[in-house]
């Protein structure tokens, strides 16, 4: 009986092993070494004592039945990690503060993964999204993971290669325990994205301006297999390319397909917008051009010029290449 009572003491202490702890919660999906090295944990501590845990289970849309284990949410050490499918997401841009932002911009993930890191002065969040061959959009058609750094905890170099580690460990882990037949990309050539985009003259850019004519400045960021592009004309329009649950951003299931519009492309007063179809996980690619933040600008008033209709229509172009997308749709 003391044998007993010893074994099932030591099996009760070991549950609070902080690795044991992390291999439990997020339905058992999260790379344990990566999410123990962002959190600054050894997988030799032996006290969880000051290490907090949760995890939750949500819905995300009645008309996808999620694989066992999905959607799920946890927090682990100060960070917290989303795994969910990509067709009805959640809230694919989660706590990300990039949108109509002139200073942060998703920066592409490399290796092979499609994916984005955001950094501002405080944290960065990434996102994978995975296809799923062998799923329909009945299923989910693919595998969405976001994640952010611990709160309180500098944003270096380091930290953001360990949050992308977490990220994509997470992705390939998701698909394994979910039967999602995907191509990951490389996890060993993974390397910290970039913290920020740069600004340069229009003639001099090599990322996601490159091309672009209606301005003299540009500011960009490398491109990749990111599923949000991001290029700001200087002084004139803010460009914004996003694939998949990025780019239903969650009403466009109600209020259209296209970015939240009717139809594959089209001008309103305060955007304009043209589409394409693409694969998989990546479902319709949205291409939008909108008056740089804080600007009164109206296009039914100040319509887009011939150069700014040629910058869009060769920004989606590109964009879409990279993702192996249909031609987008033509600017009315």
């Amino acid at each position: 009986m003391t044998l007993a009572v010893l074994g099932a003491g030591f099996y009760g202490f070991q549950l609070q092993y902080p690795a044991t702890r992390v291999g439990r919660v997020c339905s058992g999906m999260l790379p344990v070494d990566p999410v123990l090295d962002l959190v600054g944990k050894s997988r030799l501590t032996l006290s969880g004592l000051g290490f907090h845990t949760a995890s939750w289970k949500f819905d995300v849309s009645d008309d996808v039945a999620e694989p066992p284990g999905l959607a799920t949410r946890c927090k682990v050490g100060g960070a917290e990690i989303a795994v969910e499918t990509s067709a009805g997401a959640l809230s694919a841009y989660g706590a990300y503060t990039f949108q109509r932002d002139q200073k942060s911009f998703p920066a592409p993930l490399n290796a092979g993964w499609q994916g984005l890191m955001v950094t501002d002065d405080e944290e960065a969040t990434a996102s994978v999204l995975l296809n799923c061959k062998n799923w329909g959009p009945e299923e989910g058609t693919g595998i969405l993971v976001e994640a952010g750094s611990p709160y309180d905890t500098e944003v270096t170099e380091a930290v953001r290669l360990k949050l992308a580690r977490v990220v994509t460990g997470t992705a390939q882990r998701a698909a394994e325990k979910t039967g999602c037949v995907s191509e990951p990309g490389d996890a060993d050539g993974l390397t910290a994205p970039s913290a920020a985009a740069r600004t340069v003259p229009a003639g001099e850019a090599t990322g996601t301006c490159e091309g672009m004519t209606s301005a003299r400045t540009v500011r960009e960021t490398d491109v990749g297999k990111s599923p949000v592009e991001e290029c700001l004309l200087v002084g004139g329009l803010q460009l914004t390319a996003a694939y998949g649950p990025f780019s239903d951003v969650s009403d466009a299931v109600v209020d259209g397909e296209y970015g939240g519009h009717d139809t594959p492309s089209g001008i309103d007063s305060d955007t304009a917008w043209a589409s394409a179809t693409c694969k998989g996980a990546l479902g319709i690619g949205y291409y939008h051009a909108t008056p740089v933040e804080e600007s009164d600008r109206r296009f039914t008033s100040k319509p887009l010029t011939p150069s700014e209709r040629a910058d869009l229509q060769h920004f989606a172009a590109e964009s879409a290449s990279r993702h192996g997308c249909r031609k987008p749709a033509a600017l009315p």
